[in-house]
This record gives structure tokens, C-alpha cells and sequence, in this order.
């Protein structure tokens, strides 16, 4: 089973380049699974204001491998799983197996404490309803606003604000019983070792990004960090062969 994991692609009309660019670098990997991981979209106000572009990217993603699947970020939370399935792509808020948790990360970043609590606001039914009652114009322009606050408030916190939390990680690894965490939003692309496993995140895009690719056979687990653009590249790889609990790095 090969998996490929991408996030944070924040595709957006205005920019028509990026969403070709994103189905040329990951069509670059072949997989068994493709998981995208979160803020596929820049901000995603409803059905009704999806575009050519994101349906045509959607399309194409369900076709790129026999099981796709989204999970929610923080920018496209609204989109659904009635929606999707048109596309031949699953809507799931995590995936869980034994080899692996992928999730999309803000919610490991609980030092953010005034972004967690509107996370909580808006994951909401009642704030969804009443969102996606108001007309299109009036979403997108509160959608406007909410990027414009989120940008003046990065720039005026810590930086370590935006990352995951060491005790968050070990509490949510513990709780799905992984050693493996897999997750973007942080923007910082890596793979951590850790005493309990490996957390590897994911990049924001250009028009290239950085991806994990989890490989399982009978006998080993792969994991690697693999920069996908023109072309694919491997930057870092570990692996693990059934029976002991060491990863060790290969490359």
C-alpha cells in the first residue's frame, strides 16, 4: 500500500497557474492512496462558489489513485462529503491506520489559544448553517476579512505560536495508538523523530511542495519526504522492518 499526503495548496482563482502546476507535481507519484490533507483551497465559502478550476482540480484528484480522500483544514472546513463524492473522493476528518494517523494539524497547535477557540466556533453546526445561509458575495467577503485578520495576527505573534505543541502531539499520538504522525497546516515540512515514532509535516505550495509518502508491506514501513514540482525528489527517507520498534533513516 503506497499513500501520498499533500496539504495546503490554498489554490485560488486568482491564480490559475497553481492549480496546473499542483496536478502535473502530484500525478508526478504513483499511489495506491492519495490523501489531501487540508487548505486545498484558499478559502472555500460553499458549493455554490466553487469555479471551473477547483472542479476540474477535484476531478482530477479522484481519478489519480483508486481511493482519495480530503480532510478539512482550516481554510476549506466547509466543504462536504455529499459534495465530494461526485468526484469519487471520501470527506473524512482523519485517517487512522495501524501504521499511521494523518490529520490536518491545526489542532495540534494549542498554544494558539484565541485560534483554537474560533476553531471551535466555527467547526460548529449552528455556525455553518447560519454561514452558508447568508447570500455569496456577503461569505466571500467575511471569508476577505477572516484571511486579512489572520495575516496582521502572524505577523504580530511569536512564531512558535504556530506550531505544534510537543505535549499535543504525544497526547493525540497516544490516543489513536500510533507511532506514526502524519499532518500539514504548520507550514514547516519535516520529519521528526520522536521517542514514540516519527511526526512528519507536510509543505504549503507554490507551484511545487513538499509531500510524505507512507509505503507498508508485509515486512517494512517506509516513510518519505519527497518534493514534488517537475519533478520528484526523495529528501529524506526512514523505514522500519516488522518486529522492531526502530525507524532508521536511510537517506
Amino acid at each position: 500500500m503506497r499513500t501520498l499526503i499533500v496539504s495546503d495548496l490554498h489554490l485560488d482563482p486568482i491564480d490559475p497557474a497553481r492549480y496546473t502546476a499542483a496536478i502535473k507535481a502530484i500525478g508526478q507519484v504513483s499511489c495506491d492512496q492519495l490523501i489531501l490533507a487540508g487548505d486545498v483551497f484558499e478559502a472555500w465559502v460553499g458549493t455554490d462558489g466553487a469555479t471551473s478550476a477547483d472542479i476540474g482540480f477535484l476531478e482530477h484528484m479522484g481519478r489519480l489513485a483508486a481511493s482519495c480522500v480530503l480532510i478539512p483544514g482550516n481554510r476549506d472546513f466547509l466543504l462536504n462529503q455529499d459534495w465530494l463524492t461526485q468526484f469519487g473522493i471520501q470527506y473524512q476528518t482523519h485517517v487512522v491506520t495501524a501504521d499511521a494517523l494523518v490529520i490536518h494539524g491545526d489542532e495540534l497547535c494549542t498554544d494558539d489559544h484565541a485560534y483554537q477557540t474560533f476553531r471551535a466556533e466555527v467547526r460548529s453546526p449552528q455556525w455553518q448553517s447560519a454561514f452558508l445561509a447568508k447570500p455569496l458575495d456577503e461569505r466571500q467577503a467575511i471569508a476577505d476579512g477572516l484571511r486579512a485578520a489572520s495575516r496582521e495576527t502572524q505577523a504580530n505573534r511569536p512564531e512558535s505560536i504556530g506550531d505544534a505543541v510537543d505535549q499535543t502531539v504525544d497526547a493525540v499520538m497516544q490516543a489513536h495508538g500510533v507511532d506514526v504522525l502524519i499532518h500539514g497546516h504548520t507550514h514547516r515540512p519535516a520529519i521528526h523523530p520522536l521517542k514514540s515514532g516519527l511526526r512528519a509535516v507536510t509543505s504549503d505550495w507554490t507551484d511545487s511542495g513538499i509531500g510524505i509518502v507512507l509505503e507498508v508491506d508485509d515486512t517494512v514501513r517506509r516513510l518519505e519526504s519527497v518534493s514534488l514540482g517537475a519533478k520528484s525528489t526523495v529528501l529524506q527517507a526512514w523505514s522500519q522492518r516488522d518486529g522492531t520498534p526502530e525507524w532508521k533513516r536511510n537517506v
